[in-house]
């Protein structure tokens, strides 16, 4: 439609406040549990701005850990392939050696899909070491006030062309 360039036209959000813990494989990106949303683009043209933000902590404390933002099943938004061996990740993040530190992943992306079915926005995570990653809390999980809950979120808009 004329005049709507800009224009943010829809948005859907998920947020996931849920404590979880998920143990990974060295450089194989799974799946975030709870951290996916759809959206059915109005236009071909129109763009999806995507926000998220991921808290996390892990049991190997000063290591980096990896974020990828993800459109169906293609990884968007990464780093050029530069070797073998390195990883092309959204964003990576070093923990801290602690057990009440909680990493924040954060990051925004434009995106151009070019369809008008329902595309799904997901984020992935990783690192160079087998692990336990936990989401939305610190390793430590006493309740007590140096162990904070977190929640994490995935939001996407549309916008017009």
């Amino acid at each position: 439609a004329s005049g709507v360039g800009g224009k943010i036209l829809q948005v859907k959000q998920t947020v996931n406040s849920a404590q979880a813990s998920e143990a990974v494989s060295d450089s194989v990106f799974e799946d975030i549990s709870g951290l996916s949303v759809s959206i059915t683009p109005s236009a071909t043209s129109s763009k999806i701005l995507v926000f998220y933000k991921v808290a996390m902590a892990s049991t190997k404390g000063d290591y980096t850990t990896f974020i990828r933002l993800v459109r169906d099943s293609t990884a968007i938004g990464i780093g050029d392939q530069t070797g073998s061996s390195r990883p092309r990740v959204t964003t990576s993040v070093s923990t801290a050696n602690t057990d009440y530190f909680v990493a924040q992943h954060t990051n925004m992306f434009l995106d151009s899909p070019s369809t008008t079915s329902a595309t799904t926005y997901k984020l992935q995570w990783t690192d160079s070491y087998s692990q336990t990653f936990y989401l939305n809390r610190s390793v430590n999980n006493t309740d007590s006030k140096y162990y904070p809950t977190q929640i994490s979120q995935i939001t996407v808009m549309e916008v017009g062309a």
